[in-house]
C-alpha cells in the first residue's frame, strides 16, 4: 500500500497534477473578462513580459522571497508568525540571501548594493534577537 502511494506521489511530481494549470486558466479567464481582451491576447502580453525578465530580476525576486520567508521562520512579526518559528529554516533562508547577494553584487548599482547589504544585516540582527 505504501509503495502505491509513493508511486502516485512520484507520478504527481513528475507529470504534474494539473493544479497549476487550473489556477493559471482561471486567472487568465478572469483577467480576460476584466480587461475585455481575449485569452490569447493576454497570454501573448504575459509572455512578452516574461521575455523581458533578466537573471538579475529573477535573483532579486528570489532574495525578496527568501527575506520574507526568513522573517516568517524567525516568528516575526511576533504574535502573527509565532507558530512558524524554525531556527534552521530561518538560518538557511538568510544564508541563501547572503549567497545570492554575493552572486549579484557586481550586477547592481551602488545604492541597490547598500540596500541589499542593509537588508542582510537586518536579517542577521533579527535572527540573533529571535533565537537568543
Amino acid at each position: 500500500m505504501a509503495k502505491e502511494k509513493d508511486k502516485k506521489q512520484e507520478k504527481d511530481v513528475n507529470s504534474g497534477n494539473g493544479e497549476d494549470k487550473e489556477v493559471k486558466d482561471e486567472f487568465i479567464k478572469e483577467e480576460a473578462e476584466d480587461t475585455g481582451k481575449s485569452e490569447e491576447e493576454l497570454i501573448k502580453e504575459l509572455q512578452e513580459e516574461i521575455d523581458k525578465l533578466t537573471t538579475k530580476d529573477i535573483i532579486t525576486q528570489m532574495m525578496i522571497s527568501l527575506s520574507s520567508f526568513a522573517y516568517k521562520k524567525m516568528g516575526l512579526p511576533v504574535g502573527v508568525n509565532d507558530k512558524y518559528k524554525d531556527k534552521e529554516q530561518a538560518k538557511l533562508a538568510i544564508d541563501g540571501f547572503d549567497a545570492l547577494l554575493k552572486v549579484i553584487m557586481d550586477e547592481v548599482s551602488a545604492e541597490e548594493r547598500e540596500n541589499l547589504k542593509s537588508s542582510l544585516a537586518n536579517l542577521q540582527i533579527n535572527f540573533i534577537k529571535a533565537f537568543k
